[in-house]
Parts: C-alpha cells; sequence; structure tokens
C-alpha cells in the first residue's frame, strides 16, 4: 500500500510539472503569432493574407494574389503587350472611330484601334488614353492582334472637349484625329461606372474623383489628375513605396487592394509577367481612391477572402462572371479576372 500510494505522488507530480507553463515554454498550438502567414486558395490562386507591413501605406493595403506553379502552365497565354507600351509600338495607332459601313453609332462611343505591329495587345476595361477629340476610358477587355483594325467601345472622360486637342495642329493630323498618351488606369470608382455601361455615372465618378483630389480642369478631364499639388505628391509617394514589392514573389499575378477596410479592387492576371507590366497603372489608380479618403486602420481579412473567393472562382469556371466579377478570355486561357 505504501508503494502504491508512493507512485500515485509521484505520478501527480510528473503531471502537474508537464501542465506547468513557466517562462520559456512553449505557445500552445493554437496560439496563432501576429507574423503568421494566412492564406486562402482555390483554383490553383492563392491569396496571401500575411500581415507585412511592406504591403500598406498610409490607409491603402495591397493582399498579394499568387498562382501555383500547374496553373501556369495549363492557363497559356500568348505574348501580350500593354496598352501603355504598345502606345510606345511604332505600328500601332488609337484614332477617333471611323466609319465602317454604314454604321452611324455616336462618335464619342467608339474608337479605332490599328495594330501594324507584331504585337498583340491587351487593352484593359479602365485604361485611359488622352489626345484625340476628347480623353478616353476602355470599355471592356480585349485583345488587338497584329495586322488587325477594329472599333472598340470606350467612354468619355473629358466632358468639357470635342475638338482636337492641339487647336494649331495641320488639317490633315485633325482629321486623323490620333491620340497621343497612355494616363494609367481609372481609379475603382470610375471603373466601376465604367463597368455600369453608363456614361452620365462615368462622368459624375471623373467629377467626384478630379474635385476630390483638387485637379479640376476647364474641360473636366480625368488627366487633370496631373495637376501639381500634395494629392499628386501623395500618389506619387505611394508609387515609389509599393515598386519592387513583390519582387520577392515571382509567382504573383494580382492583388485585393483595401481602403480603409473596405475592398476596393480584386484584379488577378493570367501571367505573373503581365500583371508585373500593368501593376503601376493599375495601382495609380488605387493611390488615387485612397489618397482622398480617410485615414484609419480598421482592415478586415475576412472581406479581403470573400472578394478573392469570388473573382478567383472564375479561374474555374467555363463562362463569364457575374453581375460582381468578370472574366476575360483569349481561347481557352483567361486573361484578366476582375471585380466589378
Amino acid at each position: 500500500m505504501k508503494k502504491t500510494a508512493l507512485l500515485i505522488v509521484l505520478s501527480a507530480a510528473v503531471l502537474f510539472s508537464c501542465n506547468e507553463t513557466g517562462p520559456e515554454s512553449s505557445p500552445p498550438l493554437n496560439t496563432t503569432s501576429e507574423n503568421t502567414a494566412r492564406s486562402e486558395a482555390i483554383g490553383g490562386l492563392r491569396l496571401d493574407l500575411s500581415t507585412n507591413p511592406e504591403w500598406a501605406f498610409h490607409n491603402l493595403r495591397l493582399y498579394p494574389i499568387l498562382a501555383e506553379e500547374e496553373l501556369l502552365k495549363t492557363n497559356a497565354l500568348p505574348a501580350l503587350k500593354t496598352l501603355a507600351e504598345a502606345m510606345e509600338t511604332g505600328g500601332f495607332r488609337i484614332t477617333e472611330r471611323k466609319q465602317f459601313g454604314r454604321e452611324q453609332e455616336a462618335w464619342y462611343n467608339a474608337l479605332t484601334v490599328q495594330n501594324k505591329s507584331q504585337d498583340a495587345i491587351f487593352l484593359m476595361a479602365g485604361d485611359v488614353v488622352t489626345g484625340g477629340n476628347q480623353d478616353r476610358v476602355i470599355a471592356h477587355d480585349d485583345v488587338v492582334h497584329p495586322g488587325t483594325l477594329k472599333n472598340i467601345d470606350v467612354f468619355c472622360v473629358e466632358a468639357g472637349r470635342s475638338t482636337y486637342y492641339d487647336p494649331s495642329a495641320p488639317e490633315s493630323e485633325k482629321r486623323v484625329a490620333a491620340f497621343k498618351g497612355y494616363y494609367n488606369v481609372a481609379s475603382p470608382q470610375v471603373r466601376q461606372a465604367v463597368y455600369s455601361g453608363n456614361q452620365q455615372g462615368v462622368w459624375s465618378a471623373v467629377g467626384n474623383v478630379t474635385k476630390a483630389n483638387n485637379a479640376t480642369s476647364s474641360t473636366q478631364t480625368y488627366a487633370a489628375l496631373e495637376t501639381a499639388n500634395d494629392k499628386k505628391e501623395q500618389r506619387e509617394a505611394c508609387l515609389r513605396f509599393f515598386e519592387g514589392k513583390f519582387s520577392n514573389l515571382p509567382n504573383t499575378v494580382g492583388v485585393v487592394a483595401m481602403c480603409n477596410g473596405k475592398v476596393i479592387s480584386v484584379d488577378v492576371f493570367g501571367q505573373p509577367d503581365l500583371f508585373r507590366r500593368q501593376f503601376k497603372a493599375l495601382l495609380h489608380g488605387f493611390a488615387t481612391e485612397a489618397g482622398v479618403a480617410e485615414i484609419h486602420t480598421d482592415e478586415s481579412e475576412r472581406a479581403a477572402g470573400e472578394a478573392f473567393r469570388q473573382v478567383a472562382r472564375q479561374a474555374v469556371k467555363t463562362r463569364p462572371g457575374t453581375d460582381q466579377v468578370g472574366k476575360f478570355a483569349l481561347g481557352d486561357a483567361w486573361v484578366h479576372l476582375y471585380s466589378k
């Protein structure tokens, strides 16, 4: 009996010492530290929800979206140039709409694209071009193949002008009415109006964004955001901050952009190279939106995850997206998945 009692006491002491938490004890297995990587995955895409301070500038936070190698292999895209790159390419030109056949559509809702180059050009809904008879924003994602001529749908983002941008140009140039510049991807607020397909809504969004950024102009153009002021300086600081931030994640194909805890955009591209080359123009729109919003730190990973899931599901669907999300494909491969 004495031996039995002694064994019970010793066993209890051992159990107590195993359960006691001392200063050097490991944390419980269900404890999540602040730097623990969290992610969500669907359709070969993964949203990185790590709390990385390098992915946040003031009230704008970006969560990178990465693609698995198998997805990149199966989603085989041809080499695509961005519109910004194409505008610097010989043989590529955008002009005011040319009449083909008996079409009599309003001239301001379409442009003519001529691609004599050897490259396929990706046009993204939200791309802004300047010049012509008024600045425009591309209405739909599209690819313009080499050696093709086509009309594309656009919306006006310069309500106060309807004549050629250079009054001193010769008449021959005015008749062609070519566009000379590319001005980034429009802010999410303007892009949402573009997706809704309403010109008045686009003008209203442009007015809201430029006014909030102290960038109003006599012609009411979105490109007035280039007006030198503190808002422009803040945007440029944001662009500099995020430069190269995802270089250590070579399979990054997109981002969830959040401002003040609200998702303002989700964009995913079919290949990492296309994302890298479109990222700066896309970021300009994010920074434009975030630069006029109240700053606080109420972020919501739940909202980011839900927005990601809605868009990422399109990677495994053959049909286009719903009213909330979009999908642009080229043959059997998708080029761009996005939130509306």
